[in-house]
């Protein structure tokens, strides 16, 4: 009933979380754990596809390795959800805000939902992360650490190769099927993930892709706080890459929030001026840092 995909590289990891998943799925559940040996070898959104066309369920669970579950009988509870009618992805993380600039699924407390114990790498701590106002909360971001959906709407959107490389794919993958079918993130199944991600420079640059394919056409209503902050953000994150010059400050304009206050609007134009201002000083450290 269910298909278990997973792009693998940590043979120690993905064994722990076969025994983990071996005794807490639910006795007599139906499912199949599909390994793809991806030592960067391949993109994940190809190795989730080739996992995908291998799969002889109707229902799959994109899964990261580094992780374990809490919660018993959870596969049922997961179908459960799956089975609701007009159902996409669903999450253990996501957010119901989509921005207009670039950003990861994070966006603002108030539109975040989450349940997970987020620990390191070492397992040696981890901290209950829960922000959910009920058992199934509807999003549009869902994060990849678990992406299930059923198969025959797994077909209509499927993993974009385009995207090379293991960031962006979640992002993607759930804002195209949130223009489908709608995504929720659930309460009723816990993990624990033991590692916190790799915010880096290729992230950014390929949440930028992603904007840029899809837009922010996602929301009911604008929220005018959390644009100008995810902005500056943008800002700050693309300041520190890339060159303050005429060429990628009018860059930087096309995400620019169109729906501001004035306050806000002139709040991201102190912050350009700002920039602008120590430009100098700005761009020495980002050559230094470019030319280490």
């Amino acid at each position: 009933m269910l298909s278990i995909i997973v792009s693998s590289y940590q043979q120690k990891y993905y064994d722990q979380l076969v025994k983990n998943i071996n005794e807490t799925i639910g006795d007599h559940f139906l499912y199949e754990i599909i390994q793809i040996w991806n030592p960067d070898l391949m993109s994940i959104t190809k190795a989730y596809n080739i996992g995908a066309k291998k799969s002889q369920y109707e229902n799959l669970l994109f899964l990261h390795e580094d992780i374990i579950f809490h919660t018993q009988n959870w596969g049922e509870k997961l179908l459960s959800s799956l089975n609701k009618d007009n159902t996409g992805v669903i999450g253990i993380a996501g957010s119901s805000y989509v921005p207009s600039a670039p950003s990861s699924w994070t966006v603002a407390t108030k539109y975040n939902f989450i349940n997970i114990l987020q620990g390191n790498k070492q397992n040696t701590d981890y901290t209950h992360l829960h922000s959910m106002a009920g058992n199934l909360m509807k999003a549009l971001a869902v994060d990849g650490v678990f992406l299930a959906i059923k198969k025959e709407k797994y077909l209509q959107i499927r993993f974009d190769e385009n995207l090379k490389g293991f960031h962006g794919y979640d992002l993607d993958f759930s804002l195209r099927t949130s223009k489908k079918f709608q995504n929720y993130v659930i309460d009723d199944i816990l993990i624990q993930h033991f590692s916190g991600g790799n915010l880096n420079k290729i992230w950014f640059d390929t949440n930028i892709a992603i904007k840029l394919k899809l837009g922010s056409n996602f929301n009911i209503h604008t929220d005018s706080e959390v644009e100008k902050d995810v902005f500056n953000n943008f800002l700050y994150r693309y300041f520190t890459y890339y060159l303050i010059n005429r060429k990628n400050i009018l860059f930087t304009l096309k995400f620019y929030p169109k729906k501001l206050t004035l306050k806000h609007h002139l709040e991201i134009m102190k912050k350009y001026l700002s920039y602008i201002r120590h430009s100098g000083d700005i761009n020495k450290k980002i050559n230094l840092t470019q030319g280490e």
